[in-house]
């Protein structure tokens, strides 16, 4: 019975010592797990190798701008116009008319015609003439100035000519001039200076007028008011002395009479006199 109780309990000896190495060997599987981890973490190869990547391409560098050359100094662009100013347009002569004549001369850019003011044109409507629109003086702009200089002085003081069938200018006269240093933009500064200088001349004599017009009235006002004064007086029967009358005519109120002042050394007047007392 000893031997068969002794193989018993070295039979239970390894049993009983199994779960403490299942317990070891637990609490030591963890601790490889987490060095594996942290060795993978620190660079370490991994437990599993993972999928192969794709290359990576080569970053490329972005291509070098080329270097621009220098460029050229350029000189600024002359303005070469010349402009030619008509004091007198011949009679329905229009903007069209005078490009098609002046473009045998020569290239030419804007052409401005001023019109005439329009309170003659309605004067010459109501006395049963033309109506059509004319024109008092133009300006035209050539492409080369020395063109223009050129053309103003052949033409001036010549007849406009060409054909005689259909041409109502064929005996007009030229009265054209070159405009040295003259630019198109001054043309427009000097149209809107004439319009504020109107305006300011309108202004003028408006202002004028007016004063003229309060005078007017102020001296009818004095009138009428001298009027009564000399019919009330002359119904009291009383007869102006001739210092009111004179003042009156000058619109000025009649001086009082001052009091006779004292004489002799250290006389004093009864008014200051009866001021003290």
């Amino acid at each position: 019975m000893a031997k068969k109780l002794l193989k018993r309990k070295r039979a239970a000896a390894p049993s009983a010592g199994a779960p403490e190495e299942a317990s070891d060997g637990q609490l030591a599987t963890p601790v490889r797990r987490k060095k594996r981890r942290v060795a993978s973490k620190s660079g370490g190869e991994p437990t599993a190798d993972p999928a192969p990547k794709p290359a990576a391409e080569p970053a490329t560098e972005p291509a070098p701008e080329p270097v621009p050359e220098p460029e050229q100094l350029q000189e600024p662009k002359v303005d070469r116009k010349g402009i030619v100013h008509l004091a007198s347009i011949p009679l329905c002569m229009g903007i069209q008319k005078l490009r098609h004549i002046m473009e045998q001369f020569g290239d030419i850019g804007r052409v401005y015609l001023a019109p005439e003011e329009k309170f003659r044109q309605q004067n010459r409507k109501r006395a049963g003439g033309s109506r059509k629109l004319r024109y008092t003086e133009g300006w035209v702009e050539f492409a080369d100035r020395r063109v223009a200089r050129r053309v103003a002085e052949s033409l001036n003081a010549t007849t406009i000519g060409g054909k005689k069938r259909h041409n109502f200018f064929r005996d007009d006269i030229w009265n054209i001039r070159y405009l040295p240093g003259f630019k198109w933009h001054m043309l427009k500064e000097g149209t809107i200076y004439n319009q504020q200088v109107r305006k300011a001349r309108l202004q003028q004599r408006m202002s004028q007028a007016q004063r003229e017009n309060s005078y007017y009235l102020e001296s009818v006002e004095k009138a009428r008011t001298k009027e009564k004064v000399a019919a009330r007086r002359a119904a009291k029967g009383k007869s102006p002395s001739a210092l009111q009358t004179g003042q009156e005519e000058l619109g000025r109120p009649a001086e009082l009479r001052r009091a006779p002042l004292p004489s002799g050394p250290g006389a004093i007047s009864d008014r200051v006199l009866s001021k003290l007392l």
